[in-house]
């Protein structure tokens, strides 16, 4: 855990990035749309009057405002086929809106008004059915022949109304007057509209199968596309199925107005699915906006039912069904609003939404991925890095000017740093910042908890290989040292006794010899108790051994001292001989350098490598002197080790010293 963990997502192409010109285009369609919008109101306020299918009107303003903000907000960031057909249904919609409230001033040129509402809608709310579910989703290629009847069956219910020529009507000004035109015409009914209905019918069961087979975070666009489409395919099929002459007025309103209901799901559906939640800078405003918009129609749908509830069980007391209907609504709005909101953030921002479920959408198995949990901060949160640091990283990305950096802490101390970093031209909102806050909790505490295991698993390792090299050590010295003295002790008492009849003073003396012998094997197993390894070496701590072992060894007439470096780090085998060996040189040097002072030195080479040395100022090495058990064990040691072990007189000549040269890490032995 002493590493960073840095997660990059692509960048993406930023609002201050974008080609001047699409903005301006974006512009110009939502600009015209809105004040198509606006026409439509204004020329019914002056005219007084309500159209007599209300809901349909209602529709075609809201239509042409709502998709006209979503072109504005599109085009700019993409050229998706399903943005110019959405462009083309604010249009439309908002044409067909105008000329309903134009046609109500019987100003000059109503007879075009007339006939305008009957088809300019036609062709983008018929793509919104029958085409855009089949462009919004991955694979669209495949699926051209569908497209291709649709178009045609669009086309075609275009042309019905354009072409239109009426007796006893106002003149339309873009009417076919053929015969045989009109004959067709007539004829073709309401086939092409048939057409789109069913499939929109088949593309509604395509997209439930695909909505229910689809990963959990695809889901949450889906079930908004399917839900807008549902609403819209049964307003064109409460528009084409045969009614009573009675029920014609309502089924019309039925239809207008799950039209209207549409718009609540659609809209930021298609935004999502579109811009695979790439919202740009702009994803607080479409969350506002949705949450916003369904908070308003449901509201009002709620009440104008309670109102219309409310008088036909009371029907005299109209002050009682409105206290009765707005107290209901208010009790109702405020769980509403939550319940909306938290749909709208999953949505819009997908686990970001949520800390848990960011959290869990990086878990893996019972342990959390710290990579990985980068990964899902940047991409739920849409950011271009993010840095997760442990404490005491030596690397670590220099801090931007717009970086959010929270400190991540964990039972009262500090375990890391959070470093979240915006894509080039945005800052983050005070949303993403709270949600950093509220997730930095949980990541220290993930960090603080492998950073444990971590250390608990390497401490094991150490112990495991501490103790290894303890039991190899002391099998060794046994076979080889107090073994065969025990063996050579055991054979001379034989012999001994074999002598007591013939030689009694050869016996004495053989028995003499072996009483030393005892005693010398005596000081070799005191020796291996002092050898034992300290519980230090289990922790790695090689410069508290030492001086542990030091202190046994200091006395009134010896001196002894310890220096270890602290950016020494060795592996536990090689802190296991080296004690070791620091064992055998100062027994010796106890029992035959009559120094005054030892010094015990462990440093790191310029190599990498590491040096121990045991340095005395006594009567040093005669030359003659040949290399002992102890001198011999050393010497293998360091070979096993893949160092090399030298001897000789002390730095001013006086003295001796024992030099334990190891290879750098990773070198060849």
């Amino acid at each position: 855990m002493s590493g960073s963990y840095v997660v990059s997502m692509p960048s993406a192409p930023t609002y201050s990035r974008l080609r001047r010109p699409w903005r301006s285009l974006a512009w110009l369609i939502g600009g015209l749309s809105w004040l198509l919008a606006a026409g439509a109101v204004l020329g019914l306020l002056i005219a007084g009057t309500v159209p007599e299918e209300l809901a349909n009107w209602v529709m075609d303003v809201v239509t042409a405002v709502v998709y006209g903000i979503v072109v504005v907000m599109m085009l700019p960031r993409t050229r998706h086929p399903v943005v110019w057909l959405l462009a083309l249904t604010a249009l439309g919609c908002g044409a067909a809106g105008f000329a309903t409230g134009y046609a109500a001033l019987a100003w000059p040129g109503h007879g075009l008004a007339f006939y305008l509402p009957y088809w300019a809608w036609v062709p983008g709310v018929y793509a919104t059915i029958a085409v855009i579910p089949l462009l919004v989703l991955p694979g669209a290629r495949r699926r051209w022949p569908v497209v291709t009847v649709a178009a045609v069956a669009i086309l075609l219910g275009t042309l019905q109304g354009l072409t239109a020529v009426v007796a006893g009507l106002p003149h339309n000004p873009l009417g076919v007057d053929l015969e045989w035109w009109q004959t067709a015409r007539v004829r073709l009914g309401y086939w092409p509209d048939r057409v789109i209905a069913l499939l929109g019918v088949a593309e509604g069961v395509w997209l439930l199968l695909r909505t229910r087979r689809a990963p959990k975070a695809q889901q949450r666009g889906l079930r908004w596309l399917l839900a807008g489409h549902t609403a819209m395919v049964v307003a064109l099929a409460a528009f084409l199925v045969p009614v009573p002459e009675g029920w014609s007025a309502p089924a019309a309103e039925i239809s207008g107005t799950l039209l209207l209901l549409a718009q609540l799901f659609l809209p930021a559906a298609l935004l999502v699915l579109v811009l695979g939640q790439q919202l740009w800078g702009v994803d607080a405003r479409v969350n506002r906006g949705v949450v916003w918009a369904v908070m308003t129609v449901t509201v009002a749908l709620a009440y104008l039912m309670l109102i219309a509830f409310a008088a036909a069980v009371v029907p005299d007391r109209s002050e009682v069904t409105l206290a009765f209907a707005v107290g209901l609504v208010g009790l109702g709005a405020t769980p509403l609003r939550r319940l909306v909101q938290r749909r709208v953030d999953r949505l819009v921002y997908g686990a970001g939404a949520d800390p848990g479920r960011l959290l869990r959408s990086a878990e893996a198995g019972d342990d959390y991925d710290i990579e990985g949990l980068a990964e899902a901060l940047c991409r739920s949160l849409r950011l271009a890095e993010v840095q997760i640091h442990p404490s005491g990283p030596e690397e670590r990305s220099e801090v931007q000017g717009d970086d959010v950096v929270v400190t991540l802490t964990s039972r009262g101390h500090e375990v890391g740093l959070l470093v979240a970093r915006p894509r080039p031209g945005e800052q983050l909102d005070q949303r993403t910042t709270r949600m950093l806050t509220e997730v930095a909790g949980l990541v220290g505490m993930t960090i603080d908890l492998q950073q444990s295991v971590a250390a608990l698993t390497r401490a094991r390792s150490r112990v495991a290989s501490v103790r290894h090299e303890e039991r190899r050590m002391l099998r060794r010295d046994l076979h080889d040292g107090l073994g065969p003295a025990l063996a050579g002790i055991r054979l001379g008492l034989i012999g001994a006794r074999g002598l007591r009849e013939r030689d009694p003073r050869a016996s004495e003396e053989m028995l003499d010899a072996l009483e030393r012998e005892l005693l010398h094997q005596g000081e070799e197993v005191r020796r291996l108790s002092r050898s034992l390894l300290p519980l230090a070496l289990d922790d790695g701590d090689l410069e508290s051994a030492l001086t542990a072992l030091a202190g046994r060894f200091r006395s009134a007439e010896l001196e002894v001292t310890v220096s270890a470096a602290p950016q020494v780090d060795l592996a536990p085998a090689t802190q296991v001989a080296i004690y070791q060996m620091a064992s055998e040189a100062l027994l010796n040097v106890t029992r035959h350098a009559q120094a005054r002072h030892c010094e015990i030195v462990v440093r790191r080479r310029a190599d990498g490598g590491a040096t121990f040395t045991v340095t005395d100022d006594g009567v040093g090495f005669a030359a003659e002197t040949s290399e002992g058990i102890g001198l011999r064990s050393m010497r293998e040691r360091a070979e096993e080790l893949g160092g090399s072990l030298r001897r000789g007189p002390g730095d001013s000549g006086n003295g001796s010293r024992l030099e334990l040269r190891l290879p750098p890490p990773g070198a060849p032995s």
